[in-house]
């Protein structure tokens, strides 16, 4: 009202268009991020990721457990991304790596757990030996711009492993909870089941009923069957 001004606004922040140049994204080999109708497709039939990447390409702050086959946490393109459990590194008191000191270093209970846990073995080491766990970890957070082929939906990120499967890809509803209890006990506030099947566990919802209860929240797949969910459950 001091009638010096016509109007006041805010100094609007814009940005070019933003998009990765990993070769898989580029070629369209990665369709379900952006869908351009290229090998008889239809336009337009993805996630968006194109625009969702304007407004945010990830936070090294969001921790996601894979709760899966597993993690190959040496592949090049999601090395760059795992968590690490701050509490297995550095050295012990007697000098030793924490990494392999054998050692409960963080009071979990659980030996090494550098980037996860291995609910199959009881181990700290979710080292993927089926591939569907790294599969799903590029899908969410294979790194951008870095010289090789894909791209995830999160350029950042920080993903932990827990293994719940076998090597064959079975897995047994006592090491999901176990699997679903560390998450959250290591403070991922997310986590992807990419797995499932025609039986009900109480107790698998009632873990994942109070997962939600302390933040977490419990992303489920959808199926692979090409079933209507809401006539045949999945």
């Amino acid at each position: 009202d001091s009638g010096q001004f016509l109007y006041v606004e805010p100094d609007y922040l814009k940005s070019i268009d933003i998009a990765p140049n990993d070769s898989k994204y580029v070629d369209g080999t990665l369709w379900g991020l952006l869908n351009a109708g290229q090998d008889g497709g239809r336009a337009g039939v993805d996630v968006g990721a194109l625009p969702a990447w304007q407004i945010s390409t990830g936070s090294t702050n969001v921790v996601v457990a894979i709760i899966d086959t597993g993690i190959r946490y040496t592949h090049f393109d999601l090395r760059d991304q795992m968590w690490i459990n701050e509490g297995e590194t550095g050295t012990d008191s007697l000098g030793r790596d924490k990494r392999t000191n054998g050692v409960y270093d963080d009071g979990n209970g659980v030996t090494d757990d550098v980037y996860g846990f291995n609910a199959v073995l009881g181990s700290g080491d979710p080292f993927d030996d089926n591939g569907h766990g790294s599969h799903v970890s590029g899908t969410i957070g294979a790194a951008a711009n870095n010289g090789y082929s894909h791209v995830g939906v999160n350029w950042h990120v920080r993903l932990m492993g827990v293994k719940v499967a076998r090597a064959n890809g079975t897995l047994l509803t006592g090491d999901v909870l176990d699997g679903i209890n560390y998450a959250v006990q290591m403070g991922a506030k997310v986590s992807n089941n990419s797995y499932g099947g025609p039986t009900y566990s109480i107790a698998e919802n009632d873990v994942i009923l109070q997962a939600g209860v302390q933040g977490h929240l419990f992303i489920a797949a959808a199926g692979n069957d090409n079933k209507n969910n809401d006539l045949i459950p999945s």
